[in-house]
């Protein structure tokens, strides 16, 4: 019997700490977060928006993140997009991977943005979805010029410095002229 009560309890203690490393190996796997952010919800036609795109991971990871050749979806375009900045943390054991894209709409409508998908060591990992509600400017159709009236015809005037670089390139200009009609 006491060899049966030291059994029991060496198989409970073998599920109990199988339960606990199991539960530490997925607090392991999550050691990545993709976070996604826009600066403002609502935009006018044609006013740009700031999305920015964060990862952080383990330092060791290679970490591939989206590309967007112009349009992020159908109806955003990119204006933008800055490259990838790395900042270490915590005694450079991680980093935080930073990309920010500038984005404008040219048509008025309310938006969804998928999430974005990071891969990292090939796994992927996504962000949460974004969305952006693109408004249209009204304008008075009668009365055009209400708003920013006509500009008068501006007189550029010339400085020194505009002109020396042509005073210095003259004297070039003749010389190579001369050496040219002589040969």
């Amino acid at each position: 019997m006491e060899r049966f009560k030291i059994l029991i309890n060496n198989r409970l203690y073998i599920t109990v700490f199988s339960i606990l490393f199991l539960f530490s190996l997925r607090g392991w796997a999550q050691s990545v977060t993709v976070d996604a952010s826009i600066d403002s919800l609502q935009r006018f036609i044609g006013q740009q928006a700031r999305i920015k795109l964060e990862v952080s991971c383990d330092a060791g990871k290679k970490v591939q993140l989206p590309f967007f050749a112009d349009t992020l979806v159908t109806g955003i375009e990119i204006v933008s997009a800055s490259q990838p900045d790395t900042t270490y943390l915590n005694n450079s054991e991680r980093i935080l991977l930073s990309q920010e894209y500038v984005v404008t709409s040219f048509d008025s409508a309310s938006y969804y943005i998928p999430p974005f998908e990071v891969m990292v060591d090939g796994v992927p990992h996504r962000s949460q979805s974004l969305a952006m509600m693109v408004y249209p400017m009204q304008i008075d159709e009668e009365n055009p010029e209400a708003i920013f009236g006509h500009k008068g015809i501006m007189q550029i005037s010339l400085t020194w410095e505009d002109w020396t670089p042509l005073l210095w390139k003259f004297p070039l200009i003749v010389v190579f002229l001369i050496a040219m009609l002589y040969l």
